[in-house]
């Protein structure tokens, strides 16, 4: 496996995240009002290295303008966005990435995995599509340039993506998703799913997961390996533990402890009964993340 290894000062200096697009709002703050809430995800990153800042976009939200409308409420200039990188091929995830493309002035990196345009389904209980709302084609005709990797891709030193997340729980299984393949149709295992991963100075790992499909636990062990660094500060996302039975809620949990990064910020897809559990043994390292929220690292 690929390793980022480095003796080097850790680059990050600050890293502020501001969720822009999640399943509901932030309470008593001055900007939830403004903001609208739809099932999906979308997190503006800004990156202060060696006195510079950088913007990057991970996930852009379902196929609706609201990822527009909340960066305005929030005062988030997306034209400052220097790539988008795209958790996997879900709609609620990659749906808002043409409208997004579309306020750019240049043309822009969109990092994501090449089977992320492979059929995404699911029988709720017909068949139905829940991948992107577009094609390879609309993306670059919109000045995305797609950056379809299966190993990590560096976005800057001391950011980069995970790549094939390796599956060694027993227990974070993918079930439910469907998709063709070699023309036929068979379960999705959702290779296609992967995080971001910061190295920040002074603290450690900061790993935010879209959805988590590859096993939240599965994604940190790959990130500390892939890093070369033990230390996890802060784990935040989906999780994808909705779900979830209680004994992978329990075995996740213990496997956080273990861990024992100094934040928890769960969100989307992880469900009201993992966060519970999470809270009560985190506490007020636990943090249940809400569109309009802002992390600053």
């Amino acid at each position: 496996m690929l390793a980022f290894h480095s003796k080097a000062i850790w680059m990050i200096k600050r890293l502020k995240l501001t969720v822009l697009v999640e399943d509901s709002a932030a309470p008593s703050k001055s900007s939830s009002s403004l903001v609208k809430t739809k099932r999906g995800y979308s997190i503006n990153a800004e990156v202060e290295a060696e006195k510079e800042l950088f913007h990057f976009l991970i996930d852009t939200g379902p196929p609706s303008g609201v990822v527009l409308h909340n960066a305005r409420a929030l005062h988030i200039d997306l034209e400052k966005t220097r790539a988008i990188f795209l958790s996997h091929g879900h709609f609620d995830h990659t749906g808002g990435l043409i409208h997004v493309l579309k306020q750019m002035k240049k043309r822009i990196p969109v990092v994501a995995h090449p089977r992320i345009f492979e059929p995404k389904l699911r029988l709720k209980p017909a068949l139905t599509y829940v991948g992107p709302p577009f094609s390879q084609h609309e993306v670059e005709a919109n000045g995305g340039l797609l950056l379809l990797s299966r190993s990590p891709v560096p976005i800057l030193k001391d950011v980069t993506t995970t790549g094939e997340i390796e599956r060694v729980t027993p227990y974070e299984k993918v079930s439910g998703f469907w998709t063709i393949t070699r023309e036929r149709f068979m379960e999705d295992t959702l290779i296609d799913d992967q995080s971001l991963v910061f190295k920040v100075e002074g603290k450690g790992l900061v790993i935010v997961s879209g959805c988590a499909h590859a096993g939240i636990i599965n994604t940190v062990i790959h990130s500390r390996k892939m890093m070369g660094v033990e230390k996890v500060y802060a784990v935040i996302g989906g999780f994808h533990l909705a779900d979830a039975d209680e004994e992978r809620i329990r075995l996740t949990v213990e496997e956080f402890l273990r861990i024992n990064p100094e934040m928890v910020c769960p969100c989307h897809c992880t469900g009201r009964k993992a966060i519970n559990v999470l809270k009560k043994v985190f506490g007020d390292r636990c943090r249940t993340l809400k569109t309009g929220d802002v992390i600053k690292l």
